[in-house]
């Protein structure tokens, strides 16, 4: 975690553009998006994904607006929410302020810009601003002496702007919703007990097996209605031949996954075509399946992404 103390709308997006780093050469993606018509509405949707995420655990309300022009607000997107059980009900502002690659490249006085755009959304926004996001949407290995000399500037300032260099700015541009509404859940309740059970029943099992896993549940519960999975479909699944196409190094026999499962999650049974999930062992997955369905919306492969997001991390340890 990114963060201390009460968990916010500010906090959860704190945690979300500082959540994993892109490839470097994934970075040049910026160079086709224009600031107007693809970063902003973009990064305005996922802002938006947060707070409706948030409220729904927690009574708020909140409107998030791209200002036509940062004259005044000092930002390219302004979210604004309150709630009664933070800061006692009054209005808490975000700020998010996207440096595309046209900036990085044509404007010698790019950080005084900067600058002054973030004394103008201080000023805007007086002791209400409780976070100034800095999201530098432009090629890492093209200019990373520059991107590496407004990270600089700014952690030295001790200002209250974050620094989302463009590694983590595009992993959160490219970030799916399913890993926003898990990350979400992981931060506002993660002693809640269902979860809690959830995570020992994938306890260090790896994160290849756990992919397998939670495929397998799926597939059984919407397509056959019930526990059970057949050979072909296990032997030739989807979600762990895109993991070992990301991560060669996690690479294996299907055939020996199931093999070392047996017993634990899945058995052979006379009266099944192909394999059967021992329901007891998936109880508090198939708890939290339901209540994504249910909270967010989630089925097929978007329910495989929630829960292999919020597992993964307990699949790797025992």
């Amino acid at each position: 975690m990114h963060f201390k103390g009460q968990v916010t709308p500010a906090s959860i997006l704190e945690e979300l553009v500082l959540y994993a780093q892109a490839e470097p050469e994934e970075t040049e993606g910026f160079c086709h998006p224009s600031h107007n018509n693809e970063l902003s509405p973009r990064f305005l949707e996922k802002t938006e994904r947060i707070l409706s995420a948030f409220g729904k655990y927690v009574p708020l309300k909140y409107e998030v607006q791209a200002p036509q022009g940062a004259d005044v607000e000092g930002a390219d997107i302004i979210a604004r929410y309150s709630s009664e059980r933070i800061a006692d009900g009054e209005e808490r502002h975000i700020a998010l302020r996207i440096t595309s690659l046209d900036e990085v490249q044509g404007n010698d006085d790019l950080l005084e810009k900067i600058k002054a755009d973030i004394s103008r959304s201080e000023k805007y926004s007086g002791a209400r601003l409780e976070r100034y996001y800095l999201l530098l949407c432009t090629d890492q290995r093209r200019h990373g002496e520059r991107v590496r000399a407004i990270s600089a500037e700014f952690k030295a300032g001790n200002t209250a702007a974050t620094v989302v260099e463009p590694a983590y700015a595009w992993f959160f541009f490219a970030m799916e919703d399913a890993m926003i509404d898990a990350v979400t859940d992981k931060l506002l309740y993660p002693e809640d007990y269902v979860r809690c059970q959830a995570r020992e029943q994938v306890a260090g099992i790896g994160k290849r097996k756990l992919i397998l896993l939670l495929s397998c549940l799926i597939h059984a519960i919407e397509e056959r209605g019930g526990f059970t999975v057949s050979d072909d479909f296990l032997m030739q699944d989807d979600h762990v031949h895109a993991f070992e196409a990301d991560d060669p190094a996690g690479r294996g026999r299907l055939s020996e996954d199931v093999s070392a499962m047996e017993g634990t999650f899945f058995f052979r049974d006379a009266d099944v075509d192909g394999f059967g999930i021992y329901q007891d062992s998936v109880s508090a997955i198939v708890a939290m399946y339901y209540d994504a369905k249910v909270r967010y919306g989630h089925t097929g492969d978007d329910a495989v992404h929630y829960l292999h997001t919020f597992l993964e991390q307990s699949a790797w340890s025992a």
